[in-house]
């Protein structure tokens, strides 16, 4: 095998590539909004799945840099905005239907397995397309032709970003599982549920009517 498409960053590249991913990971954006929103109302369980499926769309967004596919987003805008809208109008259906959701206190104990946070958490990520242009812009910055093919150079960096990504995503998830049992403990479960509805829906609206 060609041992260009073998090599690996310098150890400087991957210091500097771990500390920003690190850097963005503790800035909170709507990800992360979702995340806690889905655990406060739903508890730990749930929002460890959704961050897991989040993980999945951005894996899939990683994926689709490396093998070109994203660019189509810059090349074709009206690809971009129907993704944008689609992730938006996904987000406020779930909104809405958290406002008029019956309460029920044990209803994401009684239905984990068959709960929809990770599929919903990866729609999440798969119609996010700001994603796909990030690490467009990102992670090329990290790749040097002299260290071998740079697609599978964006490849397992894209992996690398998913990955710390996805632990910072866990770790919101634990702490708003902790919020979630102090909200049980009051029996004040309802108020976490509008909560969380509120959140969805204002980061759906958000994603709708920001641009690039």
């Amino acid at each position: 095998m060609d041992a260009r498409l073998m090599s690996l960053p310098d150890f400087t590249q991957i210091y500097l590539f771990i500390g920003a991913c690190l850097a963005l990971v503790s800035i909170p954006g709507p990800a992360v909004a979702f995340i806690v929103a889905r655990g406060v109302s739903e508890g730990t369980k749930a929002a460890v799945r959704t961050a897991a499926g989040i993980a999945v769309g951005n894996l899939c967004q990683a994926l689709a840099t490396a093998f070109g596919l994203a660019a189509l987003l810059v090349s074709y805008p009206s690809v971009y905005l129907w993704l944008k809208y689609a992730g938006a109008s996904y987000l406020i259906y779930l909104g809405l239907r958290s406002f008029f959701a019956k309460a029920n206190s044990r209803a994401s104990t009684d239905n984990e397995r068959n709960s929809p946070s990770f599929r919903q958490g990866t729609l999440v990520g798969l119609l996010n397309p700001k994603v796909a242009l990030f690490l467009l812009a990102f992670l090329p910055q990290f790749t040097n032709s002299e260290n071998g093919e740079i697609w599978l150079q964006l490849l397992y960096l894209g992996f690398g970003f998913v990955f710390i990504g996805w632990l910072g995503d866990s770790t919101w998830a634990l702490f708003a599982g902790l919020a979630s049992a102090r909200l049980q403990r009051n029996n004040d479960l309802s108020w976490g549920r509008y909560a969380a509805g509120i959140v969805y829906f204002a980061v759906g609206i958000t994603t709708a009517i920001w641009s690039r």
